[in-house]
C-alpha cells in the first residue's frame, strides 16, 4: 500500500493533468495566432509592394509601343519608302524614254543634214577646184 501511495503521489491528479493540457494548448494557440498575424502582415506588405510594382510596370508599358505597333510602324515606313522609290524609278524611266526619243530625233536630223550637205557639196565645186578651173581658163586666154 505504501508503494501505491507513492505511485499516486508521483502521478498528477486528473485536474492537474487537464490544467497542464489546457495551458499547453493555450500557449500553442497563442503562438499559432501570433504567427498567423505575422504571416497576414507580411502578406499584406507583399501585396502592396506587388500592386505598386504593377502600377509602375503598367506606366512603363504605357510609355512604350507594343511589338505589334512597332512592327506596323516599320512596315509603314518601309512601305512608304518603297512606294517613294518606285515613283522615283518610274519618273526616271519616263525621263529616260523622253530623252531617248529626243536623241533619236536629233540623230535623224543630223543624218538628214549630213546627207543634204553631201548632196550640196556634190552639186558645187570646192574652192580649190574652182581656182584650178579659173587658172586653166586664164591660161587658155593668155596663151592663145
Amino acid at each position: 500500500l505504501d508503494g501505491l501511495k507513492a505511485l499516486h503521489a508521483h502521478h498528477a491528479t486528473m485536474g492537474e493533468r487537464i490544467d497542464y493540457l489546457e495551458k499547453m494548448l493555450g500557449d500553442s494557440a497563442d503562438k499559432h495566432y501570433e504567427e498567423l498575424q505575422a504571416l497576414k502582415s507580411a502578406h499584406a506588405k507583399h501585396a502592396d509592394a506587388l500592386a505598386r510594382q504593377g502600377k509602375d510596370a503598367g506606366a512603363a508599358l504605357a510609355q512604350h509601343a507594343s511589338v505589334a505597333e512597332r512592327i506596323a510602324y516599320l512596315e509603314k515606313l518601309l512601305g512608304d519608302s518603297a512606294d517613294k522609290h518606285a515613283q522615283e524609278l518610274n519618273a526616271l524611266k519616263t525621263a529616260h524614254e523622253m530623252h531617248s526619243k529626243e536623241l533619236s530625233s536629233w540623230k535623224d536630223a543630223h543624218s538628214r543634214l549630213a546627207s543634204e550637205a553631201k548632196a550640196h557639196s556634190a552639186k558645187y565645186m570646192s574652192t580649190a577646184e574652182r581656182l584650178d578651173l579659173l587658172e586653166s581658163r586664164l591660161k587658155h586666154c593668155f596663151s592663145a
